[in-house]
């Protein structure tokens, strides 16, 4: 059988990174002048599907070249700025006209393992950062917390291909598996299993670590959706390492304390505040990155959405951070409560000296 060619496409490569609490992109807007631009989806059916809060602002860096398909490629760079704190670089690849799969499914198992791609997207995201400046609220970068995705982004085809006769020549499940060996039908249904299809010369294949979109109609609303997806799941999971520090910090301020005295009231005081301070904080940031994004009818982009969320178990993510928030609760409450106990008890000693004085000052005036 003949071999399916791309005559154009483009493999994107996605990492994301968490360098703040909080980003003002309308401050990244001004500074990034022209070119910056706040992210809409554009394809009318699935408008009404999902609505941003504060969408993030996009905007275009300077480029540089690899070989890639045996030639010098250009590849372009293409920043967003989330308001929760999350900043992401996509790398644009293109696939040169008339390039077979078999090339693809190389060129994307020598990217996937490409570690210089992780070191130039840290001197991306450096730059970024002292660009915008106090944009950036209390800027730092989790080197330990990044998220990388790949797209492959087929917007035509050399052959006009209906998607049923496209899987029947062509099995997307080795490029997402980044083989370039056959796979054994099990192996292909499981991969193969998270996919949509609108129209019937689009395809969307969602997968953990990358998704495969045949997509002529040039839209990039389906990348939006899977890029976001990735800057929520980079954050809930950042939010939940910090919970996991906050509550070792809270233990052994507690273990250092032991119990609640009387005479160390102010320090569980100002125990109790900040631990306050921290709940605080961490619910607002949270409730944010929950928030970002809201499907308002179950149509084509909201299901893709939600797979992809549920691919990367964001679910799991948001329960570990909603129990955590509630022992810090319970933590808050226990020494409140302790705290108000105590403060009972030496308004209770107080009462009983006032009275003991009072007696004694009667019997010294009757004495």
């Amino acid at each position: 059988m003949e071999p399916v060619l791309v005559k154009k496409g483009k493999i994107i490569i996605y990492r994301v990174f968490d360098v703040s609490a909080e980003i003002d992109l309308s401050l990244v807007e001004s500074k990034a002048k022209e070119g910056a631009k706040r992210l809409r989806l554009s394809r009318y059916p699935y408008m009404k599907a999902l609505e941003f809060t504060n969408p993030p602002v996009s905007f275009e860096l300077s480029g540089f070249s690899r070989d890639l398909f045996g030639r010098n490629t250009g590849i372009s760079v293409i920043a967003k700025a989330y308001d929760f704190g999350a900043l992401s670089l996509a790398f644009y690849v293109p696939v040169p006209e008339g390039t077979s799969f078999f090339d693809i499914e190389t060129v994307a198992k020598a990217l996937d393992t490409d570690e210089s791609i992780d070191k130039k997207a840290l001197e991306y995201i450096k730059q970024l950062i002292n660009n915008f400046g106090e944009a950036i609220k209390s800027p730092g970068i989790k080197e330990e917390y990044v998220e990388d995705y790949m797209i492959f982004l087929i917007q035509e085809l050399e052959q006009k291909l209906e998607i049923p006769e496209f899987l029947g020549r062509y099995d997307p499940s080795r490029l997402l598996l980044y083989e370039t060996r056959e796979i054994s039908p099990q192996t292909r249904e499981e991969t193969l299993k998270h996919r949509f299809s609108y129209y019937p010369d689009d395809l969307v294949i969602v997968h953990l670590d990358n998704a495969f979109v045949i997509e002529p109609s040039g839209s990039s609303d389906i990348l939006d959706i899977l890029e976001f997806a990735n800057a929520q799941l980079l954050e809930l999971r950042y939010y939940d390492h910090v919970l996991d520090k906050q509550l070792s910090w809270i233990y052994g301020e507690l273990s250092k304390r032991k119990s609640v005295s009387v005479f160390r009231l102010r320090e569980y005081e100002k125990l109790a505040k900040k631990i306050t301070e921290i709940l605080m904080e961490l619910t607002e940031v949270t409730e944010k990155v929950d928030n970002a994004l809201k499907v308002t009818e179950d149509v084509y982009y909201a299901r893709i959405y939600r797979t992809a969320m549920e691919l990367f178990r964001s679910r799991d993510w948001e329960l570990s951070i909603k129990e955590k928030l509630q022992v810090v609760t319970n933590t808050y409450k226990m020494i409140y409560d302790e705290i108000s106990t105590k403060r009972g008890h030496i308004l209770e000693i107080g009462i009983l000296l006032l009275i003991a004085i009072e007696i004694v000052i009667i019997l010294i005036i009757e004495w």
